[in-house]
């Protein structure tokens, strides 16, 4: 009897040891699977330092390289022209009006003064800006004329060449009437009465104090500038062609009809801009 007892407490004792370490073995395991390897927490860290990770700091930026900035950036039409490469009343490239021109000047500027006879007045040009005209063939984008030693006209004949009103030739005689909201005096050259040739001409810097005849030369006491800073007078003239003469073969700007102003026709031949002595002289210095 004692030794069946003894038999039955040690398989009890047998079984519990069995149990204890069925269920510490497995605590063991569940452990164990809970804690990370070295490896784990690597990658774990790795993980936490990317940027997506770090959702509250910034991805810092790369610097650009300025170079290729530059180089990406629109070239062309978009891209205004400097203003010494735009005709207007301050000149054009390194000529200014009432500027005295030297044969040293002209050498450095890379001009060459037109055949003349006349040293009063003559025309210079850049043998390097030309086009080509269907009528004349190579032609000098831009001339200036010099009178008495002095820059005093500006002459554009090539539509590339751009104007500060925006105006080029080419151009309608309506979009010449809406860049000077229509302030313009209209005449007929006294050399092209019986063509279809006119002169549409804008008084940039000054007003006229006295009553004197469209067309006629203005003298400096019918001229009061604008800004005290100016020394010279500056009116722009376009030639237009192709055009509907009216019947009036002078009109002011005050004496502008609707009737008239929707006449106009014909397309900007060239543009002059200067003082009001060299755009009077039409025949230019022959």
């Amino acid at each position: 009897m004692f030794d069946s007892h003894n038999r039955l407490l040690s398989k009890k004792v047998t079984s519990l040891l069995f149990s204890a370490c069925l269920v510490g073995g497995v605590q063991l395991l569940t452990g164990c699977e809970s804690q990370s390897s070295p490896a784990d927490d690597s990658e774990a860290q790795a993980d936490e330092n990317t940027p997506s990770a770090q959702t509250d700091t910034p991805v810092p930026v790369a610097e650009s390289n300025d170079e290729t900035v530059a180089e990406q950036e629109p070239t062309g039409a978009e891209t205004s022209p400097a203003d010494d490469q735009v005709v207007s009343p301050s000149g054009y490239q390194k000529l200014g009006f009432g500027q005295v021109v030297t044969p040293a000047l002209l050498a450095d500027l890379g001009l060459t003064k037109q055949e003349s006879d006349n040293e009063q007045c003559y025309y210079v040009s850049d043998s390097k800006q030309y086009y080509m005209d269907q009528a004349y063939g190579k032609r000098a984008s831009v001339l200036y004329q010099v009178i008495d030693g002095k820059v005093a006209l500006i002459t554009i004949r090539d539509p590339k060449t751009p104007f500060y009103t925006g105006v080029h030739v080419g151009d309608t005689a309506t979009s010449v009437m809406s860049a000077h909201d229509d302030s313009l005096t209209y005449a007929v050259d006294k050399y092209a009465v019986e063509g279809d040739y006119y002169n549409l001409t804008a008084n940039v810097n000054f007003v006229v104090t006295n009553n004197n005849d469209v067309g006629a030369l203005l003298k400096q006491e019918d001229i009061k500038l604008n800004d005290a800073n100016d020394t010279l007078p500056i009116q722009i003239e376009y030639h237009i062609k192709g055009g509907q003469k009216l019947s009036n073969n002078i009109i002011s700007e005050t004496e502008w009809t609707v009737d008239n102003k929707r006449a106009l026709k014909g397309e900007v031949e060239s543009i002059d801009i200067g003082i009001p002595e060299a755009i009077y002289l039409v025949e230019g210095c022959s």
